[in-house]
């Protein structure tokens, strides 16, 4: 089994999804005095085993969304919590509405291969436009939220890297559920550059900067809210910090699609809902090379 930087990132995508799927929901609405009855009646997003809530101070709730490991999820098994609060607007849905997302033990385990990591850490989010994600949908609304905050990914073989995340998260509509669209990007500029994350590699502990080339774009290849979703647009470039490797740098650019069944055929550039592979090209040196990698 082969471990990457990218399971880190599955893993606490995951968590964002469930989190904003729960705040979508009106799941509560973070101050307590304002009592919400769906939280009965919720259907609790997959691997979630309970949604509680306690007063954090007063004027606000935390939830803490808490997983179980026995109850697998699609091709996942997750345990740990996630913990949510809002710290500043008396609602989620207000413009300029600031809440938290805590990490502790938070793993999730790919049943296929094995591959385990666990997330500990905090991050600090501002819906920077306001409204809840669906009046995307509804009200023909552009929703950003933007996220900032350090966290601790630990791997199955004992190694621990630190990621910072500078990123701005869109959602918009242009024909309904058929036509929503999310939108990942940078959003802080380092050294002339639009940095979407900072921290340390998996393999050889280097130091990186992630820089938005183009956003990331998915888009609903269905007719319906369940979608399917397909990244279709955008190119990532990870600067590393090699001693004596000058450049040092890796492309990954969506939109691709790779029909594995046809070997030696190059995979084409797309960017629609057939999209399934991503270019990546890499530069250490004098060394250039290109590959392939199925989302």
């Amino acid at each position: 089994m082969q471990q990457s930087d990218q399971s880190g990132s599955v893993a606490i995508d995951m968590a964002l999804e469930d989190v904003n799927d729960i705040i979508s929901n009106k799941i509560g609405n973070g101050h307590v005095h304002q009592s919400n009855q769906r939280v009965s009646n919720y259907n609790l997003p997959c691997g979630v085993v309970s949604l509680d809530s306690t007063e954090h101070s007063i004027d606000y709730q935390i939830y803490t969304i808490k997983y179980g490991d026995q109850t697998p999820c699609g091709y996942s098994r997750k345990s740990g919590t996630v913990l949510f609060n809002l710290v500043h607007g008396a609602r989620y849905n207000e413009v300029g509405a600031r809440f938290t997302i805590e990490f502790k033990k938070y793993k999730v385990e790919v049943l296929a291969t094995g591959d385990i990591v666990e997330v500990n850490g905090v991050l600090h989010v501002t819906n920077y436009t306001g409204g809840y994600i669906w009046e995307a949908v509804t009200s023909s609304k552009t929703i950003e939220h933007k996220i900032r905050g350090t966290l601790q990914v630990l791997y199955l073989n004992g190694k621990e890297r630190t990621r910072n995340l500078f990123q701005s998260r869109t959602w918009a509509s242009s024909n309904g559920w058929s036509g929503l669209n999310f939108m990942l990007a940078g959003d802080t500029i380092i050294s002339g550059k639009k940095i979407v994350e900072t921290g340390r590699t998996y393999e050889g502990n280097h130091q990186y900067q992630t820089e938005a080339l183009t956003p990331l774009q998915w888009f609903n290849c269905g007719s319906g809210f369940a979608g399917p979703y397909r990244l279709q647009k955008g190119e990532f470039r990870m600067h590393l910090e090699l001693p004596a490797v000058d450049p040092s740098c890796f492309n990954v650019e969506a939109g691709y699609k790779w029909d594995i069944e046809n070997v030696g055929v190059d995979p084409v550039k797309v960017n629609d809902c057939n999209a399934n592979a991503y270019k990546i090209s890499i530069k250490l040196g004098e060394l250039s090379m290109t590959e392939y990698q199925l989302y």
